[in-house]
This record gives structure tokens, C-alpha cells and sequence, in this order.
């Protein structure tokens, strides 16, 4: 693949170099900010070789590369000068960017989750494999190489308002190293031992409150204290005078943003991150089965669309509150619905090509990584996503029937198995399985129509 050539013909039809607002890639898609929407063509985009399929959502123009994003990415950061995900000389116009109310949350929890998703991929699969190495082969939670590893994990996951703030800071355009600095004060050790100690901690003459998990794995809390934060670091840049302003306004910034986000941004976000975790677990326990069945069914749909960003803080938060994320067991069984789907069309098809790239998205999809099957064959071909979505409902309520759970964070392919140990365990194998196996067969069955060769 020439990447450069790929490079230089998305830019060229997504309006150029000037058009682009800000640039980001995930595990297979480049997402473009654009000031203009209406100078793209998708549909001259879409041709381009090396290009699966293209999605604006989320208020994204989001180019599907697939595995080899990461080398487009490059070559489109070699052509433009552009370097990572925002650029400075157009931050007012990206700010003016318009969307429908769902597409700002969406862009802006993509925004936030994105960059920090190859540290929580990463954390999560080392915490699958040390559950899988002390359940299963035997190893000690006491040694040293646990220990270290366990670690690994903990920096990721008893830290996340820490990477949180700096990926919010760089959304909300603000200094990235006061926000880290006053995360740090939110998740520090000394100040929780303090609050929730016997005689607790007062602040101008009041109670310090403090969720019982402390502030470790929460989502809501820093998000709100650095977008408070951003608004006041621009006040004091507009009127503090430039002779003092590099001294007073992160002064001003820390000393009243610190003092207020313990007092008020994190009681009041505290409490509601609690409750939408508790409703989503109120709409759960009504009936897990039938729970399953919606979400496990509409998972990939709303990938498709990119909605699905709206649902994973949930999953998080669900985690910290009850050490539990039941959304992940019940929507795992869609990727493995999707890699079978695939699979199905690569054995039933006599085109080489298709085989080999629906073979390919399979593989991938086993992995936990869906686009390539979604974009590059089962949507293309309509029957086999049809397929994968009924059985991933099916699955989706098998999942929801056992009251299956993830333990940790991380995406569900079969390396993540060992974070589902416990209640529900076998009934969620169980539910992979069959969404592996049942889409396989039916779209080998039904789903492809050799005429497609």
C-alpha cells in the first residue's frame, strides 16, 4: 500500500489541509474535525484504495483504514504538518464547530476516551492475564513479577482522572500540565486518608466530602473540574496583564479550581455518576435477559454510528462503584458475532480476494477489533450483519440471564476471558461462543450469495 498516495487523496477530497480543524486516529479509523463538512466527498473518499468505508458521525468525518490507520495516519501528518490531534492556529474556528446536542457528547467523549484507549487496552489485557496465570496456572499474588505487573495495571486504572485530565485539557484548550497537576490532588492517597478517616477533613469550615470508592476510577468528576478550569484559565489570560499573566494565572487557576472541586464539582458529579451507574444497574436488574438481548443486539449498530461512546463511560463507572461492568459481558458477544459472520462469508466465497479479506476482519474481530468485518464485509454485503446483530442478541441475553461481569477494564476478545471469572463465567463463554459459531453457520447458510464473487 502506498500510504503517501492514500495520504495525499483524502486530504485532497476532504476539503485540504485547511479545511481539517483537528486529526486523531483509533485502532481503525483517522477522524477528521473539519471546519466545513459540506467541502468532503465521501463518496470520492471511499474509492480511494486502501479505504474500507467512511462515517460522519459524532460530528467526525471518520475515515475506516483498518489495521494498517496508524501508517495513514503518518503519512497524513508528513503531508499536512499537522502533528496529533488539535491545531493551534484554527482553535477559534474549531471551537464555533456546530453539531446536534448528541453529536457534541459523542465528539466529545470521543474526544477525551480516544487518546487514553491504547493505555486502558493495554492495562486491561495485563490484568486477563494475571487472572488467568493465578486461576489457572498457579502463580502467587505475592510475587515479585505480579506484584510489578498488578501495578502496571493500578497506574492505569486507580489513576484514570489523571490521564482524563490531560486529554480533557487538550479538548477543552487549556494548560495540560495544571490539569494534571490538580488531578493529582484529586486521586492523592494523603488527602483521602484524611477524609474518610475517623475525624475527617473540613475546608472553610466544612465537611471535605468523598465517595466511598475515593476518586481513583472515576470519569465524571475531572472532567467537569477541567472544563470549570479552562473557563477560568481564559478569564485570567483576557484580563490578567501579560506582564504578570504567566505568574497569576496558573496561581489563580490551582488555588481556586483545587478548593472548589473537592467542595462542590466533586460532591455534585460524585453523586451523579453514582446515579447513572445505579440507574443503568436499576434498568438491569428489571430484567438482565431482556437487557442483554437490547444492548448485546444494538452494540454494533450504534458502533456503526459511533453512539457507542455515549454507553462506555457507563461501563466504567459501573466498575468502580461495584467492582462489576455487566455491559461488557453482555456486548462482548457482538465482536465474536461479527468475526463469524465474516468467517462465514470467507468460507463460503470462491473470490480469493474476499476470502482473504474476510478472513483477515475475522481474525481481527476474535481480537475484539470489529471495523474491518463491519465496514469491509458483513455491512457490505447487508445478510451477514443482519445475521451477526440477531445472534449477538441472542447472546446479549444469555450473558444478562447468568449475570455475567467484567472485573476489570479492557476490550472482550479471547485474550480478555480470565476478566470474566466468577458469577456468570460459564454462561458467558457460553454466550461467545454461540455468537461466534451461530453467525458463522447461518451466514454460511444464508448470509452470502455466491453471485457477490
Amino acid at each position: 500500500m502506498d500510504f503517501n498516495k492514500m495520504a495525499a487523496q483524502i486530504i485532497e477530497h476532504i476539503g485540504g489541509k485547511a479545511n481539517i480543524a483537528s486529526l486523531t486516529h483509533c485502532a481503525t479509523r483517522l477522524r477528521f474535525k473539519l471546519k466545513d463538512q459540506g467541502k468532503a466527498s465521501k463518496d470520492k473518499v471511499v474509492k480511494i484504495e486502501g479505504v474500507i468505508n467512511v462515517v460522519e458521525s459524532g460530528g467526525q468525518f471518520q475515515v475506516i483504514i483498518g489495521n494498517e490507520v496508524a501508517q495513514a495516519f503518518d503519512a497524513i501528518e508528513a503531508l499536512t504538518g499537522i502533528s496529533g490531534k488539535e491545531i493551534d492556529v484554527v482553535e477559534k474556528d474549531d471551537l464555533k464547530v456546530k453539531g446536534k446536542f448528541i453529536d457534541q457528547v459523542i465528539e466529545l467523549v470521543t474526544g477525551i476516551f480516544t487518546p487514553i484507549l491504547p493505555a486502558l487496552i493495554g492495562a486491561g489485557m495485563i490484568r486477563a492475564l494475571l487472572m488467568f496465570a493465578t486461576s489457572i496456572l498457579g502463580m502467587s499474588a505475592e510475587s515479585g513479577l505480579y506484584i510489578v505487573l498488578n501495578e502496571v495495571y493500578n497506574a492505569v486504572y486507580s489513576f484514570l482522572p489523571i490521564y482524563l485530565a490531560y486529554t480533557s485539557a487538550k479538548k477543552f484548550k487549556c494548560n495540560p500540565y495544571i490539569a494534571v497537576a490538580i488531578s493529582l490532588a484529586l486521586v492523592s492517597p494523603t488527602i483521602q486518608g484524611l477524609v474518610q478517616g475517623e475525624t475527617g477533613m473540613k475546608m472553610f469550615g466544612f465537611d471535605v466530602l468523598f465517595p466511598a470508592q475515593g476518586y481513583g476510577s472515576s470519569v465524571v468528576p475531572i472532567i467537569v473540574t477541567i472544563y470549570f478550569m479552562s473557563k477560568l484559565e481564559k478569564l485570567c489570560t483576557k484580563y490578567i496583564h501579560a506582564v504578570a499573566r504567566n505568574v497569576l494565572t496558573p496561581l489563580i487557576t490551582l488555588l481556586i479550581t483545587v478548593p472548589l472541586m473537592f467542595m462542590i464539582i466533586g460532591p455534585v458529579t460524585s453523586y451523579l455518576q453514582s446515579f447513572i451507574g445505579e440507574g443503568y444497574t436499576w434498568i438491569y436488574n428489571l430484567n438482565p435477559t431482556i437487557c442483554g438481548i437490547l444492548l448485546g443486539g444494538l452494540w454494533q449498530v450504534l458502533v456503526v454510528f459511533g453512539l457507542h461512546w455515549g454507553i462506555v463511560p457507563l461501563g466504567q463507572i459501573n466498575l468502580a462503584m461495584y467492582g462489576r461492568n455487566t455491559i461488557n459481558a453482555v456486548t462482548g458477544p457482538s465482536n465474536w458475532a461479527q468475526a463469524g459472520a465474516a468467517l462465514g462469508v470467507a468460507l463460503k466465497s470462491k473470490n480469493s480476494q474476499i476470502r482473504q479479506n474476510a478472513m483477515s476482519a475475522a481474525v481481527t474481530g476474535f481480537f475484539s477489533i470489529t471495523e474491518p468485518a463491519i465496514y469491509g464485509v458483513n455491512l457490505k454485503y447487508k445478510k451477514p450483519f443482519y445475521i451477526a446483530v440477531g445472534c449477538a442478541a441472542v447472546s446479549g441475553g444469555i450473558a444478562g440471564f447468568v449475570n455475567a461481569a467484567a472485573l476489570a477494564g479492557g476490550p472482550v476478545g479471547v485474550l480478555s476471558f480470565p476478566l470474566f471469572f466468577g458469577e456468570g463465567f460459564v454462561g458467558f463463554c457460553i454466550a461467545m461462543v454461540f455468537a461466534f459459531v451461530a453467525s458463522a453457520v447461518l451466514t454460511y447458510l444464508f448470509g452470502y450469495d455466491r453471485s457477490n464473487d
